[in-house]
């Protein structure tokens, strides 16, 4: 792998593992009341300024507008689910349908953007996830604890995988990436 590409990798993989750690400090949050539960959320949601800034420098804006879009809204169903979970609320279940639907949203926005990503696995992948974090969200609503200490790492996997996926279709697609220069 050469070094642009090592430097993408490492762009979409801090991306998607930060975005799986305030996923779950967001819930965490939520589950146990923390007066960081704003301060996780808002953070929750400015990740997306990141999944922009990594996408827009392989795709131009125009044609990647509608993805970095969609993953800012998986961040917002995913807070609106939790909440509405936590709450007991009659909404819960038409929140999670929208974001599993907007997953699926994802999946073919991704196909558009470039051929080598395939619908079915992108589905596949996006689906396994939301799946996982439910499953930690409603065993955490239940008290049962352990589903979030034997999940987290799988989702954390998945997280890695699905950012090998992205990294292995803009090599295959031909893309010349330009990730963002490490300024630290």
């Amino acid at each position: 792998m050469d070094e642009d590409m090592m430097r993408l990798y490492e762009a979409f993989s801090n991306y998607a593992t930060d975005n799986l750690f305030w996923s779950l400090v967001d819930l965490n949050n939520a589950v146990f009341h923390t007066p960081l539960k704003e301060d996780a959320k808002n953070k929750l949601i400015s990740l997306n300024k990141t999944y922009g800034t990594i996408l827009s420098s392989i795709y131009p804006l125009d044609k990647s507008r509608d993805l970095i879009t969609a993953m800012g809204n998986n961040n917002q169903l995913f807070i609106i689910y939790v909440e509405n979970l936590m709450r007991d609320s009659d909404q819960t279940n038409a929140v999670k349908q929208k974001w599993k639907e907007n997953g699926q949203q994802i999946a073919q926005i991704l196909h558009r953007l470039n051929p080598y990503w395939r619908v079915p696995e992108w589905a596949a992948m996006i689906q396994h996830e939301t799946d996982l974090l439910e499953a930690i969200a409603t065993s955490l609503k239940a008290q049962n604890y352990t589903t979030f200490i034997n999940t987290s790492p799988i989702c954390h996997r998945l997280a890695l995988d699905m950012s090998k996926y992205m990294c292995a279709g803009i090599v295959q697609h031909g893309q010349e990436p330009h990730p963002p220069q490490d300024n630290g």
